[in-house]
């Protein structure tokens, strides 16, 4: 007996929409279930609320499934009703399960070939894309106040916001310390801990009370808010609110605190803390600043002495330039990719025009029902008041109609963009690499990978979805374009090639 279980999920605003509800999501997993023979022991239903977002029914089914080890089938309607994140992905995974995805067509399982994993991670991808999506109604109205000149949130130190106004103003017991603090260190007088000393004394604090730190001294004096503007989402906005302090008076502070670090590193410098762990010891590599000019990692040694050398973060970089440069592919491997991304996508297509034909039939029905009725009362076989209650019927489940159809009409194709910027992405990945500060190659690197170990010669990455696809067949692919293998061998082995596991060498 094959034995199965059924997973709904459906937020707030999408039970508005009948494709969507979790009944329409019930009705069609089970006259699935019933068509493949299949036995579902189980229903797990999430219905997500604009206060509550949280999946408690997800982990329920993820326990009974630990615990029922002859349950192996989840029945879900497509792929982002069963994925919000990577983590559920991965949890998913190790379960060693089928899951059918309905509206799709597909069925994923340990046996999948590559190019169907590969395409099922990218609907991951699309899927967190979907939910994190959900957060830009807020920031859109917080890019609007920005824009308007309003700083979105608490103001810093020396200002505070007016309940009544909804507007900033100075605070007075603040905003005087705060000038002088830029006069002060401006002056060439002070370093940042004087600075710090003379505002503690002048009876600064934070709004809780405490006293204020030496790093909070120091982005006040960075801060351009004081000026008037301010940064919000990246990006600069010139302010409404009062100034503190006069921009040639900020600029001196500038010049000061250049003066001040010319030439010193610090630990702003160490790009890829936090990234690497040791493969010896399990231990994170740890970096520091040697001689004030040179960056380098270094084992933690927390569980023990860890004999492995020091290693300078320009190396660490190249190291990472291979890690990128695994997961880069042709433009004929883009092009190949992106079309059978298409394919995959046929399916749910077919499925939508499906229903939008039938539900357009059903339309035109209730119509010619209505030009017939209105001839009937014309030519008096019908009363009126019977017609006006069946026109407004009738008319009423036209309006249901039209609402599901704008639901099948509008279905999201959006992954199939999405996924071809990520694909577009692997395509030039290595070049922008090459071309960034490591800062912004150490954000590169986290987008495709979620760490690394080092163990003294070799980093070695964990790849996310579907970048480890990716890199494991660029393997496969190099080892047998260097074998003679034809063009269209070649190919193959990038749409139905096997994975395998990867280490990456220096």
């Amino acid at each position: 007996m094959n034995l199965a279980l059924l997973y709904a999920r459906v937020s707030s605003k999408e039970q508005e929409k009948e494709g969507y509800s979790i009944p329409a999501q019930q009705r069609l997993l089970n006259d699935y279930a019933h068509k493949n023979n299949l036995t579902v022991v189980k229903e797990f239903i999430d219905v997500e609320t604009a206060k509550q977002a949280g999946r408690t029914n997800f982990g329920e089914m993820i326990k009974f499934l630990e615990t029922n080890p002859d349950v192996k089938i989840i029945l879900v309607e497509k792929t982002d009703r069963l994925y919000r994140n990577f983590k559920d992905y991965v949890t998913i995974d190790d379960l060693d399960l089928e899951i059918h995805l309905v509206k799709e067509g597909e069925i994923l399982s340990k046996n999948s070939k590559s190019h169907q994993k590969f395409i099922h991670g990218i609907k991951v991808l699309m899927a967190k894309n979907y939910i994190d999506n959900l957060s830009e109604e807020t920031k859109k109205g917080q890019r609007e106040k920005a824009e308007q000149g309003v700083y979105p949130t608490k103001p810093p130190l020396g200002y505070q916001n007016n309940p009544d106004t909804r507007k900033i103003d100075i605070d007075p017991e603040k905003a005087l310390i705060v000038k002088k603090m830029f006069e002060w260190y401006s002056s060439g007088n002070y370093s940042i801990e004087a600075v710090k000393s003379r505002a503690t004394q002048a009876g600064l604090t934070y709004r809780s009370g405490k006293k204020v730190s030496k790093s909070t001294v120091e982005h006040i004096l960075k801060d351009p808010f004081y000026y008037g503007d301010f940064f919000w989402a990246g990006q600069l906005y010139h302010g409404s609110h009062t100034l503190l302090v006069s921009r040639e008076l900020w600029d001196r502070t500038q010049e000061a605190l250049t003066r001040k670090n010319k030439g010193k590193l610090t630990k702003r410098d160490f790009a890829f803390s936090g990234m690497i762990t040791c493969a010896f010891c399990g231990c994170a590599l740890t970096s520091e600043i040697k001689k004030g000019r040179y960056v380098y990692y270094h084992c933690t040694g927390k569980r023990g002495k860890c004999a492995k050398p020091y290693v300078r973060q320009e190396v660490i970089e190249e190291k990472y330039g291979q890690v990128i440069r695994n997961i880069t592919i042709s433009d004929d491997v883009l092009s190949w990719l992106i079309h059978a991304l298409g394919e995959s996508h046929q399916e749910e297509k077919d499925f939508h025009n499906r229903m939008i034909s039938q539900f357009q039939v059903e339309y035109r029905r209730l119509q010619d029902r209505m030009d017939r009725a209105y001839e009937d009362k014309l030519d008096g076989k019908i009363p009126e008041d019977f017609f006006l209650n069946k026109l407004q019927e009738w008319k009423d489940k036209q309006s249901e109609i039209s609402s599901k159809l704008r639901t099948y009409q509008e279905a999201n194709t959006n992954y199939l963009v999405e996924g071809s910027k990520l694909l577009e992405l692997a395509n030039k990945a290595y070049s922008l690499y090459l071309r960034q500060n490591p800062h912004e190659k150490a954000k590169l690197v986290k987008f495709v990978s979620s760490n690394s170990t080092w163990d003294g010669e070799n980093l070695i990455p964990t790849y996310r979805k579907p970048f480890d696809l990716i890199a494991v067949t660029n393997i496969e692919h190099k080892q047998k374009e260097l074998a003679g293998a034809t063009k269209s061998e070649l190919r193959s082995i990038w749409l139905l090639g096997q994975g395998s596991n990867l280490q990456l060498s220096g």
